[in-house]
């Protein structure tokens, strides 16, 4: 028969107590050391967060200065090639006005008399509108002053199915009477093209001089060559045709 101990009972109330207790500091103390590594932790990956931030700035700026190079390397090569043909275009210019006054001061190989030595044609930002510039020259050993007087026809078709019938005006009058308008040739005079104060054109001169206007050509006509009919007086009349350019 067990003695009976009174004190027994406390003691393992106590005893249960102290571990209990141990334990909820043990629990603590590792609740405490989580968060201090978990805030670590989190610590530690914003300041590399807060680096790749700045790597990807860093890199975006390098390509933005990358593009911004590339694109002024392409203006400045795009400026040198047309500054290239202006250049080009400006000593041909320089060539043919050279050829032009040679032939002035030294006609002696030349065809004498007088010349229809250039029609330039230029386009505007209307697709019918056109500015030409008609250069007249004489060759001749001794130069007195000639005078007469220039025409100009813009020989072409109308586009197919839209020939006005107010243009039944044909260089080839055989199509025209067969009725086949598409195969028409039509020859415009510079009047009805162009607001001119007289015409013929008028010229006189020495040594060279140069017409100029505007030319409107109708809706759907489509220019294949110029026809300059020169008449000085008391001579033939000189006839050059010039082929419209495709621009």
């Amino acid at each position: 028969m067990v003695a009976d101990q009174p004190w027994r009972r406390p003691l393992v109330i106590l005893m249960t107590a102290v571990v209990g207790l141990v334990c909820l500091l043990v629990g603590f103390g590792l609740g405490q050391n989580r968060e201090f590594v978990d805030r670590v932790t989190r610590n530690a990956n914003a300041a590399e967060l807060e680096q790749a931030q700045a790597r990807i700035d860093e890199l975006q700026s390098s390509l933005i200065d990358a593009r911004l190079a590339a694109d002024v390397q392409r203006e400045a090569s795009q400026a040198l090639r047309r500054d290239l043909t202006k250049m080009r275009e400006r000593g041909q210019r320089l060539d043919e006005e050279v050829t032009f006054y040679k032939s002035l001061m030294a006609p002696g190989s030349l065809v004498k008399g007088l010349q229809v030595t250039e029609l330039e044609l230029r386009n505007t930002d209307d697709n019918r509108m056109f500015n030409f510039e008609l250069l007249l020259t004489q060759v001749a050993l001794r130069r007195t002053y000639i005078s007469g007087n220039v025409r100009l026809d813009i020989i072409g078709r109308f586009a197919e199915g839209k020939y006005p019938d107010e243009f039944v005006k044909s260089a080839d009058s055989a199509a025209a009477e067969q009725g086949d308008p598409q195969n028409t040739e039509v020859v415009l005079s510079l009047t009805e093209v162009s607001e001119v104060e007289s015409y013929p054109l008028k010229f006189k001169f020495r040594y060279f001089q140069d017409l100029a206007g505007d030319i409107e050509l109708p809706e759907h006509f489509l220019p294949a060559r110029v026809l300059v009919t020169a008449q000085q007086q008391g001579k033939e009349a000189l006839q050059e045709s010039f082929p419209w350019p495709q621009w």
